[in-house]
């Protein structure tokens, strides 16, 4: 029996790392690497017994943004017939308003989450040349320490994980397994232009660097001790988050503006990063700061990039996903029944009669000025939300449910009343 390769050692090991029960993804592009990571993963579980065998799968991601796509689909599909393989092609749209290759990887990562469910595993074939390359794009421009740690080697993503199972292997180790194996893959003609900033990298860049030093190696290494120091920091993050309350998405103002400017900026990308939350720019971040620095007690912020926005209300700062008022307008009947959905979302309540009666009502946004019955007093709507410490944002988003023109529940974040005669059951799990 031939020695076992680094390639089948990686991949062996990665399979021995899969949850049960879950299905592993491979993403075949159709080039090279990922029809090597495929052959892999299929060796590496038909040496397996049948009963631990893992359910696998092919998943192609189709971006539609040149002739050769529908090449590359009819490439993955008779690959996957020969290797009895299933596949799933996903078409995705990409919005290239911040360029072709930001948008394509957008849509590609956000086509993969959607498919991931629990103990699910997503791989993908990058090598410790995709580390390299990655490592120089995020230097020139003018990445931290968080971005020259380069591509995890695994990592969370949907309701599963993401695993790179090649990512220690140089790139001539993947192109080596092809060649032994005789696997046949298609070329990407995208992959020539150096227009893109990574072909450019790949084709120029890569080759002059690696003429005097061991470039790729060398990348890559750095990559690695960048990536521990930026745990090192994450876990200062998790300290002071943890002195300010453990909420990443709730922060006491009077416990930022306490910390050394570097530290705030450690904290705030750590909550971020811990809701899973787009970072700012380092001037976006710095205006934050300035801002919080300049706070009262009664000042309001809003500061947003794209994905996220942060908002200062009554001494506190709220990291969170854009949030907007409900659309004017809006109405839906509703029987009272659980998980109706609504632009307000989904709403996890049961609305009940005390009397026993049938619920009829519909649910709309504030118009102003509403009152609701409670306690034998009829209470305005503002005032309630007031006393209930509810954000002027969330208190936009509220939904009321109404029987004619009586206000008989409210519905929204962090609150649900029910006015007088009526009763809101809880049906979140």
């Amino acid at each position: 029996m031939a020695a076992e390769t680094a390639a089948e050692r990686a991949v062996r090991c990665a399979m021995g790392e899969l949850p049960s029960g879950g299905t592993l993804h491979v993403a075949l592009s159709g080039g090279r690497d990922s029809v090597v990571l495929l052959h892999l993963a299929v060796l590496a579980r038909n040496r397996l017994a049948p009963r631990l065998r893992p359910a696998l799968t092919a998943l192609h991601v189709d971006h539609g943004l040149q002739p050769a796509a529908a090449d590359f689909v009819g490439f993955c599909r008779a690959l996957c017939r020969q290797w009895a393989i299933p596949l799933s092609v996903v078409p995705v749209t990409v919005d290239t308003t911040d360029g072709i290759e930001a948008g394509a990887r957008r849509a590609r990562y956000a086509a993969f989450a959607e498919r991931l469910g629990r103990d699910d595993v997503l791989w993908l074939a990058h090598h410790r040349g995709d580390q390299a390359e990655t490592v120089l794009l995020r230097l020139m421009r003018g990445a931290g320490v968080t971005g020259l740690s380069g591509m995890p080697r695994a990592r969370a993503l949907g309701g599963g994980r993401l695993v790179r199972p090649l990512l220690g292997l140089e790139a001539a180790a993947v192109a080596e397994h092809a060649d032994r194996h005789g696997l046949a893959w298609q070329e990407d003609p995208s992959n020539r232009d150096d227009r893109f900033d990574r072909n450019h990298i790949r084709h120029r860049v890569m080759p002059a660097l690696s003429e005097r030093w061991m470039a790729e190696a060398c990348l890559a290494q750095s990559a690695d001790q960048l990536g521990e120091a930026d745990e090192l920091l994450d876990e200062l993050a998790g300290l002071d988050l943890a002195r300010l309350g453990q909420a990443p998405g709730r922060l006491p103002l009077a416990g930022i503006v306490a910390l050394s400017r570097p530290r705030q900026r450690l904290l705030i990308r750590g909550c971020l990063r811990r809701l899973a939350l787009p970072l700012p720019s380092r001037p976006r971040l710095e205006s934050l700061l300035e801002q919080c620095a300049e706070a009262r007690r009664d000042s309001r912020i809003h500061l947003d990039w794209s994905g996220a926005e942060a908002r200062v209300w009554r001494g506190e700062l709220f990291l969170q996903p854009p949030v907007a008022p409900l659309p004017t307008g809006w109405q839906c009947d509703w029987q009272g029944e659980p998980g109706i959905a609504t632009p307000a979302g989904r709403l996890d309540w049961r609305l009940v009669r005390e009397d026993g009666a049938a619920v009829v009502v519909s649910l709309g946004p504030r118009l102003g000025g509403e009152r609701l019955q409670r306690g034998g007093r009829h209470r305005r709507v503002k005032q309630l939300l007031q006393e209930a410490s509810i954000p002027p944002w969330r208190r936009e988003r509220v939904a009321i449910a109404r029987r004619g023109s009586e206000v008989v529940a409210l519905l929204g974040e962090g609150m649900a009343l029910a006015a007088d005669g009526w009763r809101l059951m809880d049906c979140r799990e």
